[in-house]
This record gives C-alpha cells, sequence and structure tokens, in this order.
C-alpha cells in the first residue's frame, strides 16, 4: 500500500510539472503520461516515425535553401526578358508567340515558361480567343512583378542580379572585415550602385505616399534629399506642387543622377544639384542657400558615424518648424521573415565592412534626435508597420 501511495504521488507531482511547464489541461498530461507508462513500444515506434518524418522535412528544407539561388535567377531571367510585362499585355498566349515576339529561342522559352509555372508565377488559362490554352501571370505575379504594379519587386532582382558576384565572395568579407569592392559605398561598381539607387527609389514610392496623408505639409516650401529620395519629392509633389527642392550626392554616383530623373520623372527641375566628395555632411555645404523646410534621409545610419553627422547637419539647416524624416530598416518594423534583418545587417557589412552598425530600433532613432534637439518626434507608421518613417520637428 505504501509504495502505491509513493507512486501515485509521484505520478501527481510529475502532472503537475508538466502540466505548470507547458500549460496545458492535468488531465491531458496524465493521459500522456499514462500512454506512456503502458505502452512504452507505442511511443517508441511513434516517436521514431515523427523524428524520421521531422529528419525528411529538415532536409528538404536545406535542400531548398541550397537551390534557391537556381529559382531567383529564373525569376530574374523572366524579368530581364520582359516575360511578365509582355504576358500582362498579352494574357493567353503560347511559347511561341512569347518567343517570336521577345526574341527569345523557342525550345528555351517552352522551358523557361514550364519551371514560371511549377513555381507559381504562372498558369495554364484558356486564351481570349478560346482557341485553346496559355499562359498567364498569376495574381502573385501581377501583385509584384509586373512594372504597372504599385509593388513591384523587378528592380529587386535587377540588383540582385548586379550584386550576386559580391554574395559569392562574402566570406572574404567576413575574414577581414572590410567592405565588397563591388558594392563599397564610395569606390563601387557604378551599375551596381545605380541598381541600388534605383529600387530604393521604388521601394519608397508607396509609404511615400502613405507618409504624405498623416503628416503636416502647409509649412513645407522647400525639401532636400539624396539620390535615394526622387520618388519621395515626386509624391510629395503630387500633394503639394508649389515645393522647390535640392537633390545631393556623393562624387562618384552623381554620374547616374540623370538615370534616376529619367526613370523616376519629376514634373519640375531641381533647384540645385550639389556634389560632395565624401559625404562629410557637417564640413559640406548644404546649397547656397541653406534653409530648408525638410530633410530626407534614407539609410544614413547605415555607415560608419554618418547618421550623426547628418541629423546634425539637418538640425542645423532647417528652419523653425522644420522637420527632418528618417527612413531606415529598424528592428521594431514589420518584416517578412525573422531572418530578414540579421540578412540585412549582412549587406550592409558588405557595403561598409565592419563600420556599419547594427540596425536601430525607432526609439533609438528618436534618441538620436532629441540628443541634437528635436524636442518633437512621432514615428509613423506606413504599409501596416513595414514602413516606419521617424519624424522630428525643430521648435
Amino acid at each position: 500500500m505504501t509504495s502505491n501511495v509513493k507512486v501515485l504521488e509521484r505520478d501527481t507531482l510529475e502532472i503537475k510539472s508538466k502540466q505548470q511547464r507547458f500549460g496545458l489541461p492535468s488531465k491531458l498530461v496524465g493521459l500522456a503520461l499514462a500512454i506512456k507508462k503502458y505502452f512504452p513500444e507505442t511511443i517508441n515506434t511513434l516517436s521514431k516515425l515523427i523524428g524520421n518524418r521531422i529528419r525528411l522535412l529538415e532536409r528538404a528544407e536545406m535542400l531548398a535553401d541550397a537551390t534557391s539561388f537556381q529559382r531567383t535567377a529564373i525569376i530574374m531571367s523572366a524579368v530581364k526578358l520582359g516575360v511578365f510585362d509582355y504576358l500582362h499585355k498579352h494574357p493567353g498566349v503560347y511559347a511561341n508567340l512569347v518567343a517570336r515576339d521577345l526574341n527569345l529561342n523557342l525550345i528555351s522559352t517552352e522551358r523557361l515558361l514550364r519551371v514560371l509555372e511549377s513555381l507559381g508565377y504562372l498558369k495554364i488559362s484558356q486564351n481570349n480567343h478560346n482557341q485553346g490554352f496559355g499562359y498567364v501571370n498569376t495574381q502573385m505575379t501581377k501583385n509584384y512583378l509586373v512594372r504597372e504594379s504599385p509593388s513591384y519587386l523587378g528592380d529587386y532582382y535587377n540588383l540582385v542580379s548586379q550584386t550576386w558576384s559580391s554574395w559569392l565572395s562574402l566570406n572574404l568579407t567576413i575574414q577581414t572585415g572590410s567592405s565588397n569592392q563591388q558594392m563599397d559605398l564610395f569606390n563601387g561598381n557604378d551599375e551596381t550602385l545605380y541598381e541600388y539607387y534605383a529600387f530604393a527609389n521604388e521601394y519608397l514610392k508607396e509609404p511615400s505616399r502613405e507618409l504624405f496623408t498623416k503628416i503636416p505639409l502647409d509649412q513645407v516650401k522647400r525639401i532636400i534629399t539624396g539620390e535615394v529620395g526622387i520618388t519621395f519629392i515626386g509624391k510629395l509633389l503630387e500633394r503639394k506642387t508649389d515645393v522647390d527642392f535640392v537633390l545631393a550626392g556623393l562624387e562618384n554616383q552623381i554620374n547616374f543622377l540623370d538615370r534616376l530623373l529619367s526613370k523616376y520623372p519629376l514634373p519640375k527641375c531641381p533647384e540645385e544639384i550639389i556634389i560632395s566628395a565624401e559625404g562629410n555632411a557637417l564640413s559640406d555645404q548644404w546649397g547656397a542657400k541653406e534653409e530648408y523646410d525638410l530633410v530626407f534621409l534614407f539609410r544614413k545610419l547605415s555607415y560608419s558615424d554618418y547618421g550623426s553627422q547628418f541629423i546634425k547637419k539637418s538640425f542645423q539647416v532647417l528652419r523653425p518648424k522644420g522637420m527632418v524624416i528618417i527612413l531606415e530598416p529598424t528592428t521594431d518594423s514589420l518584416v517578412p521573415s525573422p531572418s530578414f534583418l540579421p540578412e540585412l545587417e549582412i549587406m550592409d557589412l558588405l557595403i561598409g565592412g565592419v563600420k556599419a552598425p547594427p540596425l536601430y530600433s525607432t526609439d533609438k532613432i528618436v534618441n538620436l534626435l532629441r540628443e541634437v534637439g528635436f524636442i518633437k518626434t512621432e514615428v509613423v507608421s506606413t504599409q501596416k508597420g513595414s514602413f516606419l518613417f521617424v519624424v522630428g520637428w525643430k521648435n
């Protein structure tokens, strides 16, 4: 009797322990322990089956990660060749028409379209003339890979294509702590830097449009921003046509400013274009007349001590009640996956080496603004939390 009481006490304690640890109902825990006690062989068999299943899934996931570059290359090729844009204008056509009109090899085109269908970017559908079945874009493709879409990601794939070799030599950056020669902010490849600025401007369109519906713009008459800010200005001019603007850029990057302005045309010309040799904000002259109502800073915190310099300079050149607007990928913004921000920090290593600081939270950026003298601050959420603009007003 005594031994039975001890067993009961032991089982009761185990039930309570498991219940507290996992927050499960006591009856469920007790049932699980009973099965474990009286059917050990069944439990062991199930454990092995589940373990094998998990290992198979893990292996499949690892293989998918290892071959993801192939899928990226396939999508990049389709974007560059204009396949998605063509099918947007001519839905339901056959491979031979795609090949003919885009001047592609027919057999290669057939394989490309088949793999895009298998990946979920295309689907087979009856064509407009009911003469058979042809290829059309899926909804996901229409949302992100057709140039007319406001959420177009084609420029991002172009950027990935341009920086591919840099990522393949990431091990050298990890070993030395130095930036990648092709992606270096000051001495990088021109085409690589252009693709980065083109993507960033595309990336800014919708968040900027939403931002300007949430902040006061009555006092904004003059604004200054960099090459990544052209679409920001464009969205501002859609709401307020009387704004004058100044563009600034690094000396080694100013040669593709015309390409950016051609890609993202504005309804008026910049009042002035400022060229900086090294981007030393505190020593640079920000235009013949250093008086602004709005300063827009994009990713200025991602390299060396740029951030503090640009925030201080912004405070100096702003008129009373003027505002600085900062956009950074922050640790508290909504991201597509848990690995997104750590991967972005690796990209910052390629651009700036170990001088690139870790990503900040919006609270940290607010503190940086207040240290300089911006007393009134606000974090403005756009795109459902994916883009968090930090705004500081000068008294």
